[in-house]
């Protein structure tokens, strides 16, 4: 990967860990917020997720980190060739929603299924 998205509630999270830089060191990482960022390594945007991911270019590699707030446009605008979704033993309650209906269909086909201990990782391909 050479870049990491993710909204304010995931980031929010990800400041929580010690050394949050630590957590991506080999990308540049990019925060969807209105607001400034105190935090070494991750850049504040404030543009639509769509149009900054536009900018970026066709030859990136993306990983959209967290919910539904920056992958839902990016899935709209069929901007998405890639599901890599890691499910984990833990129920959160209330949390991030990582999908929510639309009008659109978008069909993946599933290219593996991965086991890391407790954790079970899906990755599908459009």
């Amino acid at each position: 990967m050479d870049v990491t998205l993710m909204g304010r509630r995931t980031f929010a999270e990800v400041a929580k860990l010690d050394g949050p830089a630590l957590a991506y060191p080999t990308t540049e990482n990019f925060v969807f917020t209105h607001n400034a960022l105190d935090c070494q390594g991750f850049t504040a945007v404030a543009e639509a997720p769509a149009e900054f991911v536009e900018k970026l270019g066709s030859d990136r590699n993306i990983w959209v980190v967290g919910g539904n707030t920056v992958l839902k446009p990016l899935l709209e605008r069929d901007m998405v060739d890639h599901l890599i979704i890691q499910v984990a033993p833990v129920l959160l309650g209330e949390g991030i929603p990582l999908f929510t209906q639309t009008e659109a269909l978008h069909r993946f086909k599933l290219e593996a299924v991965n086991h890391y201990g407790q954790f079970a990782e899906l990755v599908y391909a459009h």
